[in-house]
């Protein structure tokens, strides 16, 4: 039996990676922890592509074994090769910074305990520029014991042996940080047919499916855009589940992200946010949900209520994917709700103590210049935009375009257009020159340049629908801005826009659908 009090002296830690035809990604995500890895040991499926090669070429061990789709068998005959005392899992695209790996590292070496495997931070970039990345906390390091082995052909875990042994579960500090090709449409489906195969073989073998099997599925068909199927699935886990564990909570956002579209007063959405809440009183994303409808609905009061116990009171399971920027996105969330109350000032205090409190946020910046731009303060405004983050030589045309929309929002058309127009010539494609820029145009009876402009905003926000409304209402055209995405990729991720007041939000595991909008209508001279 292991001693849980073992000396950490001279630990050896193994990096272990189930691969298939990962010859694109998988030399980055082994030098990402070259430093660390005292064995890089790679379990090839039958890779019919360089994957090997690379793996061998940077050091790595290599292991072949023929795929039965049973994830927890690989990772079993992965465990039989380490030689590690530790081992780290990684997946092929994922990767650590050197901050993170150092931390892991450290860990590993004076502070991990034998008795204890440990959560790391998995997450997923953010699917368009604005959005939010998602975070969840996995079971990513684990002491090597013969008495810890995986169960499961999809979703494998190791709670169950974990109980069996008495084992604990800690944390260790490092983000494992998931390549951008996570949202890629064909990944995606291939994935999910795939877990839809391995999901039907286990049904052959078991009496019932298992709840977390069934989140498996659901999920699945919601990536297949099969939302009826995936209500169904969804409906299905939660039943499955335990009352109040987190895979009852994942079967609630499931249900919330696959809600119909069609209803426009979110009835359905409300009564399922009710059902949650009773159980997860102070979830945050349901909090953030619940509010999202209520305002999407025009009960105000109510929508800030539930976005204000959520900055307030709001909790977080690690263990489910939630949103790593959720704290932030709530306070942006209740100031704009403030705003269309006519509560600015409440709105403007709520912000600048949400830019003390989370210092380097752009999020939060970023609204709290939106707001000052809305009432003209130019100065106020441009000492948020300095410290912004900027592409090289954009620093001054930025804050031009800062002082153009303070005199635009104030109706100062004339050189509101000189400044705007100086930050775009200058290359400056920031949303709010693009946004401004255009209203002022329109403002100044020039519609054909105002159009590309817009068009141009449209692009690189396809989903926003300030700019969308403005298209369709000025040109009397709609915004073909589902060209290049199905419904359910339009509908799975969570996004505020950085730059104005107007928002969408939408997340993959997390319940939003709001439109909202602070900023002047029209220009009465567009027509």
């Amino acid at each position: 039996m292991d001693n849980p009090t073992a000396a950490k002296a001279g630990v050896r830690l193994t990096v272990g990676m189930i691969v298939r035809d990962e010859e694109d990604v998988l030399a980055e995500s082994l030098e990402s922890v070259l430093a660390i890895a005292d064995e890089l040991l790679v379990l090839d499926t039958g890779s019919t592509d360089r994957t090997t090669e690379v793996a061998q070429r940077l050091g790595a061990r290599v292991i072949r074994a023929p795929w039965t789709d049973d994830f927890a068998s690989a990772r079993n005959r992965l465990l039989s090769e380490a030689a590690g005392d530790w081992i780290l899992w990684l997946d092929a695209g994922e990767r650590l910074d050197g901050e993170s790996a150092g931390a892991i590292r450290r860990c590993v070496d004076e502070e991990v305990d034998r008795g204890n495997v440990y959560l790391v931070l998995v997450e997923v970039p953010p699917p368009l520029a604005g959005a939010s990345s998602e975070q969840v906390a996995q079971a990513r390091l684990m002491p090597r014991r013969a008495d810890l082995r995986f169960e499961g052909r999809l979703r494998e875990t190791l709670r169950p042996s974990m109980e069996r042994a008495g084992l604990g579960i800690g944390a260790v500090g490092g983000i494992i940080r998931r390549h951008p090709r996570q949202h890629d449409p064909r990944r995606k489906a291939d994935r999910a047919r795939r877990n839809l195969r391995v999901v039907e073989l286990a049904a052959t073998e078991t009496a019932s499916l298992s709840a977390s099997l069934l989140l498996a599925r659901a999920e699945a068909l919601a990536d297949l855009d099969r939302p009826a199927e995936a209500r169904a699935a969804f409906h299905s886990a939660i039943e499955a589940s335990e009352r109040g564990s987190g895979e009852m909570l994942e079967g609630y956002y499931g249900l919330l992200t696959c809600a119909p579209a069609e209803q426009s007063d979110q009835t359905d959405q409300i009564a399922l946010c009710l059902r949650a809440l009773d159980i997860y009183p102070l979830d945050a994303q349901l909090l953030l949900a619940m509010g999202n409808y209520l305002q999407a609905r025009g009960t105000l009061d109510l929508a800030a209520r539930s976005f204000r116990v959520a900055v307030d009171h709001g909790q977080v399971n690690l263990e489910v994917w939630h949103l790593a920027e959720l704290a932030e996105v709530a306070i942006v969330c209740l100031s704009l709700v403030l705003q269309l109350q006519g509560k600015d000032d409440e709105a403007a205090e709520l912000l600048n103590q949400a830019i003390e409190r989370f210092g380097h946020s752009v999020r939060t910046r970023r609204h709290a210049m939106d707001l000052h731009v809305k009432h003209g303060r130019a100065d106020e405004a441009d000492r948020l935009a300095r410290k912004l983050p900027v592409e090289p030589g954009q620093r001054v045309p930025l804050r031009a375009a800062v002082r153009g929309a303070c005199l635009a929002a104030v109706k100062d058309w004339l050189p509101a257009l000189g400044y705007l127009q100086s930050a775009y010539v200058a290359g400056c494609q920031d949303t709010l020159c693009l946004r401004w820029l255009a209203i002022t145009l329109l403002s100044n009876g020039q519609p054909d340049a105002a159009e590309g402009v817009l068009r141009q905003w449209h692009e690189r926000e396809p989903h926003n629908p300030e700019a969308k409304a403005y298209l369709e209402a000025i040109f009397r055209q709609p915004a073909d801005s589902d060209s290049h995405a199905t419904p359910s990729e339009t509908s799975r991720f969570l996004r505020i826009d950085p730059a104005t007041t107007v928002m969408e939000v939408c997340a993959p595991r997390s319940p939003f659908v709001v439109r909202a909008s602070t900023a002047d209508p029209l220009p009465e001279s567009t027509g």
